[in-house]
């Protein structure tokens, strides 16, 4: 965006994104303070409007800082000999301890779904009705066009955003994980089955709403059913060996049938039993990943279904590293 600006209006454009102050920051006292800050991409006509007066705002402050017409800065110049040929405004925003701020809009970007918390997936924080989810999917592609299949990948990408922010908008954090597919999809290794990914799973507005509705129901029952599984084991004390053996086999046997052991199903396999230890009262993140990490780490492969002996050996590893330090 900056190149093609550069090349219609001039090099002076390369700035758009800043802004300048003379402020007391912190305890460095009174210095310029200097603000980047890239607008937000949403719409094409909001991103475009808010490049436009960037680019305006930017012009007004070249035009102030060469003239010194808005009398802001002049005062705060450092002396200079006559003849610099550097207008005061000019030597007050570039003066001693300047620095550069470098701010972002406000983070929409969502987690990917094995980065959630079991409490973010058991306990949604807006009710779940399957029969709303086609009316809230058509509300939001006709706020976000379908893009074309040959249009820019990063377009594709904020339009797979925006339908993710808004389904998390309406039903809670849980809802990110209906583009958590099957085999080599957008995210891999996944439980769902309805959606894929754009190049396979976008054609009519009709048809793609028909399969993100489904998706989105199908990754809300399998939260349900393991809420279900989990319920059979737990609670479960450290030191019932048996007990943590048998779930762990359980469950990453009902990874495996739901992920079909496609690509990167393990990775599914790795989150599902970090939720159960958070379910079973585990509640460093850190403990759980160190656990997960020495009993399950490497011992599974994509397109493949670990052998009964390997499932049993994980299961009981984690097993006696439970009952060993569960904190």
């Amino acid at each position: 965006m900056t190149e093609a600006l550069v090349e219609h209006l001039g090099d002076w454009v390369v700035g758009w994104w800043y802004t300048v102050t003379i402020e007391h920051y912190q305890d460095r006292g009174v210095i310029p303070v200097w603000r980047a800050e890239r607008p937000p991409v949403t719409t094409p006509d909001e991103t475009l409007t808010r490049i436009a007066d960037a680019v305006v705002a930017w012009h007004e402050l070249l035009v102030e800082l060469a003239t010194d017409a808005g009398g802001r800065f002049a005062e705060a110049a450092p002396t200079a000999v006559d003849g610099t040929g550097e207008p005061p405004a000019w030597r007050a925003v570039q003066g001693s301890g300047r620095i550069t701020i470098y701010t972002t809009p406000e983070d929409r970007r969502l987690p990917r779904p094995r980065l959630l918390s079991w409490a973010d997936t058991d306990s949604p924080d807006r009710s779940f009705d399957p029969d709303t989810v086609r009316a809230v999917v058509d509300d939001l592609l006709a706020a976000f066009g379908l893009p074309s299949h040959g249009a820019d990948w990063r377009l594709k990408d904020l339009w797979l955003a925006n339908v993710s922010a808004g389904l998390v908008d309406r039903y809670g954090r849980w809802a990110v994980g209906w583009r958590w597919s099957v085999g080599e999809g957008d995210l891999d290794g996944g439980p769902v089955g309805s959606w894929c990914c754009f190049s396979h799973s976008v054609t009519t507005p009709e048809a793609t709403a028909t399969t993100i509705s489904a998706a989105l129901v199908e990754w809300r029952d399998w939260l349900d059913d393991l809420a279900e599984r989990f319920d059979r084991f737990l609670p479960l004390p450290a030191d019932d060996l048996d007990g943590w053996e048998r779930a762990v086999a359980h469950l990453v046997t009902a990874v495996g049938d739901r992920t079909l052991y496609e690509s990167g199903w393990y990775g599914c396999c790795m989150t599902v039993l970090g939720w159960f230890l958070e379910a079973a009262g585990i509640e460093s993140i850190r403990r759980r990943e160190e656990l997960l990490e020495h009993a399950v780490a490497g011992r599974f492969d994509s397109w493949v279904e670990p052998p009964k002996a390997v499932v049993e050996s994980v299961a009981e590893d984690l097993a006696r590293r439970v009952a060993v330090d569960p904190a």
